[in-house]
């Protein structure tokens, strides 16, 4: 817990702790909740806040303004997570590379601005099976001039 001078409290929670008994039932079901998927979200967690919470999205997604924002917060959300993981492949095929040697960076740039999951995939395994950062960039230039 992070206290303040003004008084506020913030109190981090995380959905993938593993000690339930050391906190109480009801907040184990409210972020068994938090972590559920869509689908999940739906069903009974037996516990009145969860309730709360699940009629008051039932009541957001009856209202078509409110659907429509919630629609688009959904998809911004997904891409967000997809920029994410790109981004981690990206920072995960730089880690190989620097093994290698010093990272040109126009190379370091190309690899951070791709956003295509399936080429970062590929990148990595050229990464990680590389001897040369030299021979990683003719993998490279292969590899991109056959998706572009």
């Amino acid at each position: 817990m992070l206290f303040r001078k003004d008084g506020c409290h913030s109190i981090f929670l995380s959905t993938c702790g593993e000690n339930e008994e050391e906190v109480s039932g009801s907040l184990v079901t409210f972020l068994k909740f938090v972590k559920a998927d869509l689908e999940e979200s739906m069903n009974d967690f037996e516990d009145d806040f969860v309730r709360k919470l699940q009629n008051s999205v039932k009541e957001i997604k009856k209202s078509r303004e409110m659907e429509g924002r919630f629609m688009m917060l959904q998809l911004l959300l997904r891409d967000e997570r997809l920029e994410g993981k790109a981004e981690g492949k990206a920072e995960d095929i730089l880690a190989l590379l620097e093994e290698l040697g010093e990272v040109p960076e126009s190379l370091r740039r190309r690899i951070m601005e791709e956003t295509d999951l399936s080429v970062l995939k590929a990148l990595l395994k050229y990464a990680a099976r590389a001897e040369s950062i030299r021979q990683f960039e003719s993998k490279l230039e292969t590899l991109w001039n056959r998706t572009s």
